[in-house]
């Protein structure tokens, strides 16, 4: 790796300063060009993963959205590269572990990253194109394609007419109609605006669909001409980079042809307010009842991106109020069955951070009460200390996540580049975030000073810059919305002229023929590609070591894991019912959560956080490729820990599995109605993955299986549960778990360092071979296969303005099946066919297809405003695909995406 020294320069940059970092085995190398002011930060280290990204300030001064629409927009068309879509080309045609595009509330940033050096060089060029030379200037249909536009009977635009209603569309705008659905959002926004009134972080930077449409083009390329300027931007890179090559090419081909327009000032940090009490409305199902579905939230600024140490000891305190339904708050409220849901957040990376205790689906008149009991319990734990056992817990278990590093199948260097940006970004030292250095050392210390004590006074008690946020549930507000916009996209019509209207009307079908025009292979050609000779001709292999011993199986991964061991226990559970099958995927969401016989529920979160670094139990679906009945389906409960404190993590993990107590009913329903609350809000957000669940279940039966697992049938189960909530229920969950436990076969698998012996962890086998032995002729025969649900056709509503839309089928049924020819072929529809039928011209944000290992191949479509017609266009996509391959095109690129996608990026623990 090139050795750069402060005071070196090299091709048009200074080096600034170089940092060593112990913990990453390297050094930051911060740098400025010279011409222009960018600045840069490498963090140079042995890293094989490359990751580049460029990000830009981006301040917004109004709500509509403009720097989210022109984080899409930038990336339509470069140029150097006139095609439509050069990130599409990219996905194409690279080896990327990473890439993408991100709106935060006070900056945009454009990361890449890839193991390849060549691929590495070429996504690099493209995004530089993109953020420095976009289309857009020359192309308005970018921005209205992907900001907002008119859709509907320009001539006769009845608003109040279904068939010919002239309304709004635009990917950014139909996103954000589905994030406004989420009342997590609604209320981010709504404490934003109360607390920092006076600075940018008041708008919502993604935008309000009620605001985007007030956004002009030309006020479009004002934002990008004073934002997207290089001496407005950071560039950082991670890992083994060819940084002459990569500074060469920054310079000349970029930075060259620009001056130093002087950097957009941080924003400015917001005088303490009392933003008071706000109530705002949120949309609830019309089935839904609303005397319990009111939100408050309490926040509070609690200083600037520099205090990290304060921040961090933040998070810790937020963890011990509220990291559990066992912690002070929620076990004070949800024990007087006042509320559901208790919690406590910190929202960092922005310049002055701030904390949120938010209380769920309680009653508007108790809210009065509940906030005087919170913070009586907050001035009473300041006066009279809050338990050494639960901070120390709760310090153990934050150090080992930011020592661990584990951002599963995301680069390091993307979330490096996060970090550097939430210090950097503000005037701060890049390297700030990067290590964990003395930081838990010194909390321990100032722990036993009444510090933590004190940061509650000081944080919440007596902090002055303040507000409170109610959000009220309301059956009407989404027709009141859509009237809203009919009403003011009338007040537009009633103003047009005729030469208006024409306009509008060129513009849309300039926007279509645009659209459905396809690049010629002189602009495609000018895409960097990779060949089918830069990919490595054999995957990456795993190292696994398979044995017998106590009646199960023990799988060993001997890779480096730096110290921490990996185990994961998975219990068979065959020939269970549907019902059976989501009942055991509650039981398993209880484990850790609810009291062992020797160890209460409050005390057992303790020993978990002291102990492991990460405690999960669920049950996991494994089917066989292309077989439709075949379903194996285990308890899994998987941990991490240190290697020495394995004894108890052992101890710990053998009392969790065989000592569980399900006797606590109320918190067992608390830990009911939290998880109703959840998956009621992935189907609103996340409807696409619902879709293609419910879809998977009609042809498998291990689709059936996942299905009462986690999906729908799921939460129709607890629905049920909760309604006829009674000591029966619970009665049933210690049998299940017996019988889990009774099975035979069971399977650990074990990844830890080469050095590490497991024979200690083999006590877990051991143990399940007793209990099997201990209770086999207790146990139940069971003779239930899940079955397939079969074919039907399915709406299901959700309270949102915008809608999903997905169709599947059985491949076996037709010859084929699951394989890498099929991958391709999803690859080619996906990328070729969908991405412009449904999200350029039907405005959707997401859309692909996707073959699954039991043979399932599924469409799908991520907030779409025309949900019956990309059913449709589903349905061409077979006639799409053979006029497509008549012309006998190149797939070398298709090929090459379609490997990366088979070879991402994965920590010791998903390997």
């Amino acid at each position: 790796m090139l050795d750069l020294q402060i005071g070196d320069g090299i091709n048009g940059f200074s080096v600034l300063r170089k940092v060593p970092l112990e913990e990453l085995s390297g050094d930051l190398i911060e740098m400025r060009h010279q011409k222009t002011g960018l600045s840069l930060a490498w963090v140079r280290r042995k890293e094989e993963n490359k990751t580049f990204g460029i990000a830009f300030e981006t301040l917004p001064e109004n709500d509509t959205g403009v720097f989210h629409i022109l984080e899409h927009s930038v990336l339509c068309g470069s140029y150097r590269y006139p095609v439509k879509e050069p990130f599409v080309e990219l996905l194409k045609n690279s080896l990327n572990t990473f890439l993408n595009a991100m709106t935060f509330p006070d900056k945009t940033f454009y990361p890449i990253s890839t193991r390849n050096e060549k691929d590495f060089m070429n996504l690099s060029r493209v995004y530089l194109d993109a953020v420095f030379h976009p289309a857009i200037y020359r192309n308005p249909s970018i921005f209205r394609q992907e900001g907002w536009h008119y859709t509907g009977d320009l001539k006769h635009p009845a608003v109040d007419s279904p068939e010919s209603a002239l309304h709004y569309e635009g990917v950014v705008y139909n996103k954000m109609r589905g994030a406004f659905a989420d009342p997590d959002e609604i209320m981010e926004n709504e404490i934003n605006r109360a607390l920092f009134p006076d600075t940018p972080y008041a708008f919502v930077s993604g935008g309000d669909p009620a605001k985007i449409p007030d956004l002009t083009y030309e006020q479009f390329l004002d934002y990008h001409k004073r934002f997207y300027a290089p001496s407005n931007a950071y560039v950082i890179l991670d890992g083994n980079v060819p940084m002459e090559e990569f500074l060469k090419m920054l310079d000349r081909e970029f930075l060259s042809g620009f001056e130093n327009t002087g950097r957009v000032p941080y924003p400015h940090l917001q005088k303490p307010v009392d933003g008071g009490i706000r109530e705002i409305p949120y949309e609830v199902g019309k089935e839904e009842g609303i005397s319990k579905r009111y939100r408050m939230a309490f926040g509070r600024v609690i200083g600037t991106f520099r205090d990290r140490e304060k921040l961090e000891a933040a998070e810790v305190l937020a963890d011990v109020l509220a990291g559990s339904n066992q912690s002070y708050l929620p076990a004070l409220i949800l024990g007087k069955g006042l509320a559901e849901d208790v919690s406590v957040r910190i929202a960092d990376g922005v310049n002055q951070p701030y904390l949120k205790i938010e209380v769920k689906n309680m009653k508007a008149e108790d809210a009065e009460e509940i906030k005087g009991l919170i913070f009586d319990e907050l001035r009473r734990l300041s006066e009279e200390g809050i338990s050494r056992n639960r901070l120390e817990a709760a310090l153990s278990n934050e150090e080992f996540a930011l020592r661990e590093r584990d951002y599963g199948t995301y680069p390091e260097g993307l979330l490096f580049g996060i970090e550097i940006l939430e210090s950097w970004l503000y005037g701060g030292k890049p390297e700030q975030n990067l290590e964990v250095g003395d930081l838990f050392k010194n909390l321990r210390s100032m722990m036993n000073e009444g510090y933590f004590e004190q940061l509650i006074r000081e944080c919440i008690l007596e902090n002055p810059h303040r507000a409170e946020i109610r959000l009220c549930p309301s059956k009407e507000l989404g027709e009141e919305r859509r009237e809203e916009e009919r009403k003011r996209i009338q007040e537009r019509v009633s103003s047009w002229s005729e030469k208006d209207r024409k306009e509008i009307e060129a513009e849309n079908r300039d926007r279509l023929k645009w659209q459905e025009q396809e690049d010629s292979p002189e602009e495609l050609s000018k895409i960097p590609h990779l060949a089918i000779q830069d990919l490595d001709p054999e995957p990456e292999h795993f190292p696994e070591e398979k044995s017998e011993c106590f009646g199960g199986v023990l799988l060993r991964h001997r890779l480096t894991t730096s110290g921490i061991v990996y185990v994961s226990v998975y219990l068979p559970a065959a020939g269970y019912s549907e019902e059976e099958l989501s009942r055991l995927s509650f039981v398993s969401s209880l484990l850790g959560k609810v009291r062992t016989r020797e160890t209460s529920s409050e005390e057992l979160q303790i020993r978990i956080q002291r102990t492991f670094g990460n405690f999960s139990a669920n049950v996991s679906v494994y089917g066989k490729d292309n077989q439709r009945d075949a379903a194996s389906v285990y308890l899994q409960v998987s941990v991490s820990y240190l290697k020495e404190n394995e004894e108890e993590a052992v101890c710990l993990l053998s009392e969790i599995l065989f000592e569980t107590e399900f006797t606590e009913e109320e918190e067992m329903r608390n830990l009911l109605k939290q998880a109703l609350e959840r998956q009621k809000q992935s189907f609103i957000m996340a409807g696409h993955a619902l879709g293609v669940s419910r879809i998977h279940a009609m042809f498998t039966a291990a689709g059936a299986a996942q299905e009462a697992l986690q999906g729908l049938a799921y939460y129709r189960w607890m629905k049920n549960a909760d309604r006829k909530w009674s000591g029966k229920i619970p009665d049933a969950f210690s049998p299940l778990l017996r019988d889990i436990l009774s099975e035979a076969n069971p399977v650990l698998s074990v990844t830890a360092d080469a050095e590490y012996s497991e024979k200690g962890v083999l006590r877990i086998l051991e143990e399940i071979e007793s209990y099997r032995r201990e209770h086999q002729m207790d146990r139940t025969v069971r003779f239930a296969d899940i079955q397939p649900a079969g074919i039907s056709r399915e709406g299901i509503l959700i309270p949102a303005d915008i809608s999903f839309a997905e169709a599947g089928q059985y491949l076996p049924d037709f010859g084929s099946g699951f394989s890498g020819t099929m991958r391709l072929s999803c690859r080619i529809q996906s990328l070729a066919y969908l991405w412009n039928q449904i999200r350029v011209q039907g405005g959707a944000y997401g859309t692909g297809m996707q073959v699954r290992p039991s043979g399932l191949l599924a469409a799908y479509s991520y907030r779409d405003p025309n949900g019956a017609d990309s059913i449709h266009v589903y349905q061409e996509s077979g006639a799409f695909l053979k006029t497509f391959l008549q012309g006998f095109p190149d797939l070398t690129g298709f090929i090459i995406g379609a490997v990366s996608d088979q070879t991402p990026l994965l920590s010791p623990r998903l390997k």
